[in-house]
C-alpha cells in the first residue's frame, strides 16, 4: 500500500505502539496521552496510525501475513490439507497437532497486538475535533472491523479468550477469559457499527473512490458478519448478509479461475497488500525440486474432478526423483515486482458458499431457484464441473463442505475452522494424526506466558495441555 505520509510520522507510530504491546499481560503504561495529543490532530497523521495496522497484518510475523507463521500455512497443517517435510520443531507440532503452550504464541500475540492498535484507534478518535468527520466515521468503522476480526480469529482458535476493549494496562493485565457467546455478541456489535460507518465503495487516504480494494469497507464488514452468523447458527441472518455482497454486482462478480487471486479482481471482496512487492503467499508455498516446507497432500488432490479448473490454475504438479509434490498456486508472483497479486482476506466464492449452507439449513431452501443447490452449482459451474448430485439436507451439507474444501484450502484456516465447527475434526484429522490426535487438539493451547503473567488467567490452561 502506498504511504501518503512522512515516514518519520509512521516510525513515530509504530514505536508508540510497540512500547505499548510488546506484551498482551505484562507491559508498561502504554503512552495514550501521547497519541491522542500528537496523532489524531490531523487527518494526515490520524489516517497513518490506521494505515499502520494494515501494515503489521500484511507483516510475516502476522497471522494474517502469508508466511509460515500465518493462519493459512499452520492452519493447513492443522487440519487435512499439507504434509509437512520442514524439521523446524514449531511446524512439526503443528502438523502433528502436538503443540505445547510455548508453540501458538505468535498467532495469539499478533491477534492481540492488532486489537490493541485498533482499540488505541477508537480511542485517539474520541474527541478528536479536528478530523475530518467522513475520516473520522471511516476510521472508526475500519478500527472495530479489524478488532473484531481479530477476536473472531482467537476465539475460534482458543475457545473462550480475553474480550479486550481498551488500551488500559491496568485492565488488560487482569483480564479473564470471556465465555465464547460473549466473544461473539461483541464481534456482532463492532461489525454492525462498521456496516454502519463505512462506505459501499473504496476509498483512497483522501476518500476518493479507486479500483484498490486494500482497504476495508461497507462489505467487508458484511461478508464478515454473514462468516459470523454461519459459525452461531444464525442461518436466516447468514443469508441475507451474504445475499447483500452476492447482489452487489456494481463491484462484485465471477472472475476466470486464473485471475480470482489477482489485486483488485471482482471476486475480492479485502485484499492486503505489501509494501513493494506481492503477497508472502505464493513464495511460502513455493518450491522447484523436494519441497522444504509443505505440499499438498495427494488425498486432497486427487479428490478433485479432474476437470475441475481449480485443480488446473490452483495446484501445480512437481516431480523430483521419481516422487510426486503437489504445490499450492492460487498466489504465483514470487518475485518482487511487478506487483499483481494482493492476499485474499475476504472474496465472494465464500459468500456464496456461506449462503449455500444457510439455505441448506432451512426447510424448502435446499433444491430448485435461490436455494442452496443453485449457489453451490454457480460454485461449481465456474470451475468447469456440472451441478450437484445432492438432492437433500444431509447430502447437500455434505456436498457443501467437500466444495469448502476445494474452493478455500490453504486460505486462513478455512478447513480447520470448518472441521471444528461443524463438529467434524475428529472423524477426518484423527486417522491421519495417529496416536499424536486427541480429541483436545481441536482448540491450540493458551500461550504459557499470558497463563503466568495474568492471575485471572491462572490454572486456565486449555484441557490436554495442563
Amino acid at each position: 500500500m502506498k504511504r501518503l505520509y512522512n515516514q518519520s510520522i509512521l516510525g513515530f507510530i509504530a514505536i508508540v505502539f510497540l512500547i505499548s504491546c510488546r506484551k498482551f499481560v505484562e507491559i508498561d503504561p502504554p503512552k495514550t496521552s501521547l497519541i491522542k495529543s500528537t496523532v489524531f490532530t490531523n487527518d494526515v497523521t490520524a489516517t497513518a496510525a490506521m494505515m499502520d495496522i494494515y501494515a503489521q497484518m500484511v507483516s510475516p510475523a502476522s497471522y494474517t501475513g502469508g508466511s509460515n507463521a500465518s493462519l493459512s500455512y499452520l492452519g493447513a497443517l492443522s487440519a487435512d490439507e499439507l504434509d509437512l517435510y520442514s524439521t523446524t520443531p514449531a511446524e512439526v507440532e503443528f502438523a502433528n497437532n502436538n503443540l505445547t503452550p510455548l508453540t501458538s504464541t505468535s498467532l495469539w500475540r499478533s491477534a492481540y497486538q492488532q486489537i490493541f492498535r485498533a482499540n488505541a484507534v477508537l480511542e485517539g478518535l474520541i474527541g478528536a475535533t479536528q478530523l475530518t468527520p467522513a475520516l473520522k466515521s471511516r476510521l472508526e468503522g475500519e478500527a472495530k472491523f479489524i478488532r473484531a476480526f481479530a477476536h473472531f480469529y482467537l476465539v475460534n482458535l482458543y475457545g473462550d479468550v480475553p474480550l479486550v476493549l481498551t488500551t488500559d494496562y491496568k485492565v488488560n493485565a487482569v483480564q479473564p477469559r470471556t465465555p465464547e457467546a460473549a466473544v461473539y455478541q461483541q464481534i456482532i456489535i463492532d461489525l454492525k457499527d462498521a456496516q454502519n460507518l463505512l462506505s459501499e465503495s473504496y476509498q483512497a487516504a483522501n476518500g476518493t473512490v479507486t479500483t484498490e480494494r486494500k482497504r476495508l469497507n461497507k462489505f467487508a464488514a458484511t461478508a464478515m458478519l454473514a462468516r459470523i452468523y454461519l459459525y452461531t447458527g444464525n442461518w436466516i441472518n447468514a443469508e441475507s448478509e451474504a445475499t447483500k455482497v452476492i447482489n452487489y454486482t456494481a463491484l462484485y462478480g465471477s472472475e476466470p479461475i486464473a485471475n480470482m487471486f489477482l489485486k483488485n479482481s471482482k471476486e475480492a471482496i479485502w485484499q492486503l497488500a505489501r509494501d513493494g512487492g506481492n503477497t508472502n503467499d505464493a513464495g511460502t508455498f513455493a518450491f522447484s525440486t523436494q519441497p522444504n516446507s509443505a505440499s499438498l497432500k495427494p488425498a486432497l488432490v486427487l479428490s478433485f474432478d479432474n476437470a475441475d479448473l481449480r485443480k488446473a490454475n490452483w495446484i501445480l504438479t512437481r516431480t523430483f526423483n521419481s516422487s510426486t509434490y503437489y504445490q499450492p498456486v492460487k498466489y504465483k508472483a514470487t518475485a518482487l515486482s511487478p506487483i499483481t497479486e494482493y492476499s485474499m482476506i475476504l472474496r465472494l466464492g465464500e459468500q456464496y458458499l456461506i449462503r449455500a449452507e444457510a439455505r441448506a439449513h432451512q426447510p424448502g431452501k435446499v433444491m430448485s431457484a435461490n436455494s442452496a443447490e443453485s449457489d453451490l452449482n454457480f460454485i461449481r459451474n465456474r470451475a468447469g464441473i456440472g451441478n450437484t448430485s445432492a438432492s437433500n439436507e444431509t447430502t447437500m451439507l455434505a456436498a457443501i463442505e467437500q466444495e469448502r474444501r476445494f474452493e478455500l484450502f490453504t486460505e486462513l484456516g478455512h478447513r480447520w475452522l470448518d472441521l471444528k465447527r461443524t463438529n467434524r475434526t475428529n472423524a477426518v484429522v484423527a486417522p491421519l494424526k495417529g496416536t499424536n490426535w486427541q480429541s483436545t487438539d481441536q482448540l491450540y493451547p493458551v500461550p504459557q506466558e499470558q497463563i503466568q503473567n495474568d492471575p485471572a488467567m491462572a490454572n486456565q490452561q486449555n484441557p490436554g495441555y495442563q
